[in-house]
């Protein structure tokens, strides 16, 4: 059993996708998740569907074993920290209906972000874990600012994927043992989202 806060992953089940300013983490995840759903694969977690372009707008989250679509506000830290934040407590509850998902067994799971909650063993921290120690394979966007943290957090035990969806897919082959069709990389757009 690994210690709560710890991932052990030598063999790469769990990746980061780590992504910069002008990258498209949300829609990499979504366009993955369209490829699973596709193929019969059960994932859980939530992805992120919020237009960036649009200041002020809601987050529109997909969560991934109801495809259902929800709005959460947002709400600003600190003066100091004014990154937008999600509803902490809610967050928290979603993490444990994702740990209770990796249980129960499911193909992947799906982390839309990596950050100070997880650090602080909110969020999806505990789901991470299971994750880890059920083997099941798991996916989470990390910022590249964020990265450092990560690597102290994972121990280093996870692959690093660039933000690209032939990326994602070149890694969920070698974890799942799925073939790839030719051109499901060309998958764009994330119906959930429609």
């Amino acid at each position: 059993m690994i210690p709560e806060g710890m991932i052990a992953d030598a063999d790469g089940d769990i990746a980061a996708l780590v992504y910069g300013s002008d990258s498209r983490p949300d829609q990499v995840l979504c366009d993955f998740a369209r490829y699973l759903a596709s193929t019969g694969r059960r994932a859980c977690g939530l992805i992120q569907a919020r237009d960036r372009l649009v200041a002020r707008a809601p987050y529109r989250l997909i969560l991934l074993e109801s495809g259902q679509v929800v709005e959460v506000d947002y709400r600003y830290g600190s003066a100091a920290d004014s990154r937008c934040r999600l509803d902490a407590q809610w967050l928290d509850q979603m993490g444990r209906q994702a740990r209770a998902s990796i249980r129960s067994g499911v193909d992947v799971a799906i982390v839309n972000r990596f950050g100070p909650l997880e650090v602080a063993g909110r969020g999806f921290c505990g789901a991470i874990c299971d994750a880890s120690e059920t083997e099941t394979p798991l996916i989470v966007a990390i910022p590249v600012v964020e990265f450092e943290r990560w690597t102290r957090f994972s121990g280093g035990m996870a692959v690093r994927l660039d933000c690209t969806l032939d990326s994602v897919l070149g890694w969920w082959r070698r974890v799942s043992g799925a073939g790839v069709p030719h051109g499901a990389a060309a998958l764009r757009g994330c119906e959930l989202m429609k």
